[in-house]
């Protein structure tokens, strides 16, 4: 199994820079976002000239484009915010068939007018399912005419904020080109980040959701009643327990390492995650 990293965790820098700091750390994967150099997440336009630039530090550094975020509020109350992040669709599932990534990571909204990532009780009515159907809808249609996979996780801020919202997504829209990212940190709400439950956590999950796993994301959550996020290895994320699932559901991806709190942390995350991946793997 490679290990890969999500840029969102390096600050924003030119992409030469970027992606000749994250090989030389030993990664070999990449989920990209185009804040990561500078762009607005969904930019608009993307010029001839970056995506060359894009291309060529791909080769150069040996690395892999797995997936690329195509992350707004598909649920936004304010419809203008909405419908911009859908108008900007078209022109990302393109740059990213040019730059041979099959997967568009996606997060499915919020009625938080301020914040995409903070939970609004309105997330829990029939009509924000209802709008976040009608735009994933659309979304698959783009993915299908573009040969792409359009990428999912559970949320607990988010319309999608749990295993069980998630296969009804996945039953509602019926889609081979929706999958899911598994990111086991983000199965657990408030009050369940305790060791004790997390294998549970995360054998529900890939009962419910394994077989439509199309990438893996390793973070970690720290213990406690709230929901705060970790360096992977540091938290309580049962990661060989995690590794064999992925194993038994037949998910032949990498490991997209994710929320590292600290650049430094880099080299120690990594010597946990490869000696785990070893245990299961290999």
């Amino acid at each position: 199994m490679q290990i890969g990293v999500c840029t969102t965790d390096f600050a924003a820098q030119p992409v030469e820079q970027l992606f000749s700091r994250i090989a030389a750390y030993g990664f070999t994967q990449v989920q990209f976002s185009f804040s990561s150099i500078g762009e607005d997440e969904m930019p608009e336009p993307v010029s001839k000239s970056l995506l060359s630039r894009i291309r060529r530090s791909l080769k150069v550094n040996q690395l892999e484009l797995v997936a690329i975020n195509a992350t707004f509020n598909m649920i936004h109350p304010d419809l203008a915010e909405r419908s911009k992040g859908i108008a900007r669709f078209p022109l990302l599932a393109y740059v990213a068939q040019l730059l041979d990534c099959p997967v568009l990571t996606l997060c499915s909204g919020t009625n938080d007018t301020e914040d995409m990532w903070r939970w609004h009780p309105d997330n829990e009515t029939e009509l924000s399912w209802r709008n976040m159907i009608a735009v994933m809808e659309d979304l698959l249609l783009c993915a299908d005419k573009n040969d792409l996979y359009l990428g999912v996780e559970t949320e607990a801020s988010n319309v999608v904020s749990s295993t069980e919202r998630a296969r009804r997504l996945l039953d509602e829209v019926s889609s081979p080109r929706l999958k899911i990212v598994m990111d086991c940190a983000n199965l657990f709400q408030k009050g369940s980040a305790r060791p004790e439950l997390v294998r549970s956590v995360i054998g529900k999950a890939f009962d419910l959701l394994g077989s439509a796993v199309i990438l893996a994301h390793g973070k970690d959550l720290t213990e406690g009643e709230s929901l705060r996020f970790t360096t992977p290895g540091k938290g309580i994320i049962d990661y060989n327990y995690f590794l064999e699932q992925l194993r038994l559901s037949g998910y032949s991806g990498g490991m997209l390492l994710h929320g590292i709190q600290n650049e430094s942390e880099i080299p120690e995350c990594l010597a946990f995650m490869r000696k785990e991946i070893a245990q299961v793997f290999f």
